[in-house]
């Protein structure tokens, strides 16, 4: 995104994150439609739910049986984009002049299964990713392209689903074609969700500050547990500040969103001082070759003598997010 070409408008939006009932398509296509209606009375125009909150199923099941069936029990859950039921979404969103991000397990046309996020903008625009980083959920196929698009309002807008934000290179991609927002859904995929909670702390942030990105993240809580303070809904600006944020069983959570900030961010700035050139490795195999080593200086070691190790042991601040 050239300096000419950032956004000119604040824009309000917000992460609402819910439970999704497993299945229950229609009840939860009811729910985000009284939540965009919420939302409109606040003057949002932005809404992000969470990962699959169409159709729940993307959590592991906690039945063994249910386990050892995971490809029917997704197959029974997914839907279409085109589905009828999905309607309800697209006309609340043209209703209340609120855009909506929402989540599903999606069949394609092949039968693939995919963890998609379908975006509906006012005047009925679509527009929808398919998750591109799978790793760990076997019966759900990778997405082969990253989406990336522009709003009336002047915003360009990017969308990474759950692990897709775990790469730095995909949202480094997002900011190299133009995003100036990312949204970055997710949702519960095990007992413990370790690499979720470390990416809530940590790299979310991260993502927005390296890349001068706003970021909406939003999560889904997993059904029959006690509520949590983990973050469910955060929102962070260009230089990495949490302007907004949320816990699991809370309200949505709103922000309005100053462009200006963007052209500002140490990220935006830099990504213009890149040196292409020496990257070429990134799109390569990574084996280190013999005879070639260009774009990096080469180090020797050698068997005689002691080689001096030194290191710091760093104390992490305890504070959450």
């Amino acid at each position: 995104m050239s300096m000419s070409s950032l956004p000119t408008a604040t824009l309000r939006v917000a992460s609402i994150p819910f439970a999704a009932q497993r299945g229950a398509i229609e009840h939860n296509v009811e729910h985000v439609v009284a939540r965009l209606e919420h939302a409109a009375l606040d003057g949002v125009a932005l809404a992000v739910f969470p990962e699959a909150c169409l159709t729940g199923g993307i959590e592991e099941p906690v039945s063994s049986g249910l386990r050892k069936a995971r490809r029917a029990h997704l197959s029974a859950l997914a839907t279409s984009v085109d589905s009828p039921l999905l309607a309800a979404v697209a006309d609340a969103v043209e209703r209340t002049g609120v855009a909506a991000g929402v989540g599903l397990i999606e069949r394609g046309a092949n039968g693939a299964l995919h963890s998609s996020y379908a975006m509906y903008l006012p005047g009925g625009e679509r527009h929808v990713h398919r998750k591109l980083q799978t790793d760990g959920q076997r019966h759900i196929a990778c997405g082969d392209r990253f989406t990336v698009f522009d709003t009336r309002r002047g915003w360009r807008l990017a969308v990474l689903v759950g692990g897709d934000n775990y790469l730095v290179e995909n949202a480094r991609m997002a900011a190299l074609l133009g995003a100036g927002l990312l949204v970055a859904p997710h949702a519960p995929s095990g007992a413990t969700d370790a690499a979720g909670d470390v990416w809530m702390r940590r790299m979310l942030p991260a993502r927005a500050l390296d890349n001068g990105m706003f970021v909406v993240y939003c999560d889904g809580a997993r059904r029959g547990e006690h509520e949590s303070e983990d973050a469910a809904a955060a929102i962070v600006d260009p230089c990495g500040h949490i302007v907004a944020q949320g816990v699991r069983g809370g309200d949505m959570v709103v922000a309005d969103l100053d462009p200006a900030l963007i052209a500002t961010s140490p990220g935006h700035r830099w990504l213009g001082a890149r040196r292409p050139d020496l990257y070429a490795r990134l799109s390569r195999d990574m084996q280190p070759a013999a005879s070639a080593r260009g774009g990096y200086e080469p180090r020797s070691a050698s068997a005689r003598g002691a080689v001096p190790i030194s290191f710091a042991v760093v104390k992490r601040d305890a504070a959450g997010f």
